[in-house]
């Protein structure tokens, strides 16, 4: 029995021993082109302007001018605080209501729209 427990602890220190010995201490040397900055710094620049130039808007209607006129009328009054607009597209006219810079809040207002103008959906704009 005690021979057991001797050669359990002789490996016990056994491996103690030889684990701390071994250990090791790395250190990363990265080493790359300056090269690799300045195009993350361009792209950063490039997506930053594609960012202030792209917005979400609603599109509710899509077709003849006095039902477009009737469907702003509509939208204006039930919903104030969206700002609301007419676009012409040739030959049809748009109803478009907000301006999202995050696409979650345009759904999540597309979900509102939705129960009265069911055709309505999230279209991706970018300034000119």
């Amino acid at each position: 029995m005690k021979n057991i427990v001797y050669k359990y602890l002789y490996l016990l220190c056994f491996f103690g021993i030889s684990n701390i010995m071994t250990a090791q201490e790395g250190a990363i040397t990265i080493i790359q082109d300056l090269k690799i900055d300045s195009l993350l710094n361009k792209k950063i620049e490039l997506d930053r302007k594609r960012f202030a130039n792209e917005y979400f808007t609603l599109q509710l209607y899509y077709g003849n001018l006095s039902k477009a006129k009737e469907i702003l009328e509509v939208v204006r009054e039930k919903f104030s605080d969206i700002p609301a607009e007419i676009n012409y597209d040739n030959p049809n006219y748009k109803v478009q209501a907000g301006r999202f810079k995050n696409k979650i809040n345009g759904l999540k207002t597309l979900d509102t729209l939705k129960q009265i103008f069911p055709s309505a959906f999230l279209l991706k704009k970018k300034t000119i």
